[in-house]
């Protein structure tokens, strides 16, 4: 899955004017879309820097593996450490992933939770813009994130599930 297709989906789906009972649908829709095409950006990039990114790689048990370590609510968890060391680009993610995370439950969970259009076409846009920041970030500074948000240090409790 490439979270540019994600994307484009969620857009279209916030954009789409239909009727008002369809369209909580499709702006919840694009709301966890937006968290989706963060999640799916972080890790293939965790995938793509600790294994590697070519095709050969990508097929390889142990890039799938690394892609799929960051797991679901652990990877909400793991990323609200402090990551003040990093540089703008990936905090900016960081934060915006929480903030997705937030909505995305929301979205998926709360029956009375509505969205504006407007409103669901804001998580979309903020969702792209700090994935394109967060994957022109340095890869060495990525990587570091990566085993930050994937490793845990010595003596450090795990997150409860």
């Amino acid at each position: 899955m490439q979270w540019q297709d994600i994307i484009a989906m969620a857009r279209d789906l916030a954009a789409t004017p239909i009727s008002a009972p369809l369209q909580q649908i499709h702006l919840h829709t694009a709301v966890h879309s937006a968290y989706l095409a963060a999640y799916h950006a972080l890790a293939r990039s965790n995938a793509d820097l600790l294994v590697g990114a070519s095709d050969t790689e990508r097929i390889r048990p142990g890039w799938l593996r690394a892609c799929q370590s960051l797991g679901g609510d652990y990877s909400n968890q793991r990323l609200q450490g402090d990551y003040s060391g990093h540089p703008e680009a990936i905090r900016m993610f960081a934060d915006t992933f929480l903030a997705l995370h937030h909505q995305r439950l929301l979205a998926d969970e709360d029956p009375s939770a509505t969205f504006a259009a407007a409103e669901a076409q804001a998580w979309v846009e903020r969702a792209s813009d700090a994935i394109n920041a967060f994957l022109s970030a340095d890869p060495l500074q990525r990587r570091s994130f990566a085993l930050d948000i994937l490793l845990r240090s010595p003596g450090a409790q795990e997150p409860a599930d």
